[in-house]
């Protein structure tokens, strides 16, 4: 059977035009997006493309997990309502920076690596699934996801100090 798009469900992309919309924060830290008449609590808030842009293609959920829309771009947005996106974003993007690396094993059974670092956050251990969630296309900076999905960022591979640089050899 030929693919047509006839098929495909009717997609509707809804901007979220930045001065018709204004973001609040309720006295019980709710968000909410005042925007076509309507008041709507924010779940959450994600970017699209988080390392190469940032700041524009915001998509913007209910609490109930539907799309509301999407940000094309933050610069356009109130300044009040560019506090609030901007630390629900910092909040939920926050990157912990790795420091130094403790410990790499690889885990037997899967193939995976159980990490034990030290970061900006304190002492971390996590697993990663395999070489796909390592990210080196920016080295030295380089990008780690773990299982649950959670980045670790190592800021400079080449301003480690020595143990973490041999330790990682293997797996970078």
């Amino acid at each position: 059977m030929a693919y047509t798009w006839e098929f495909e469900p009717d997609i509707e992309v809804r901007v979220i035009e930045g001065e018709k919309a204004k973001f609040l924060k309720m006295p019980d830290g709710q968000i909410v997006l005042v925007w076509e008449e309507q008041v709507i609590a924010v779940g959450k808030i994600l970017r699209a493309f988080p390392i190469s842009d940032p700041w524009r293609y915001l998509i913007v959920y209910d609490s109930e997990g539907n799309e509301v829309g999407t940000i094309t771009d933050f610069s356009e947005l109130d300044a009040n309502s560019k506090v609030i996106v901007r630390e629900e974003l910092e909040r939920r993007y926050r990157i912990p920076k790795i420091l130094r690396i403790l410990k790499i094993e690889r885990l037997p059974q899967t193939g995976h690596t159980r990490w034990k670092v030290e970061t900006d956050e304190g002492v971390r251990e996590f697993v990663v699934p395999g070489s796909e969630h390592i990210y080196t296309a920016r080295y030295p900076r380089i990008f780690l996801v773990d299982e649950n999905g959670k980045r670790y960022e190592i800021p400079n591979l080449e301003q480690l100090d020595s143990r973490s640089k041999k330790i990682s050899t293997q797996y970078l």
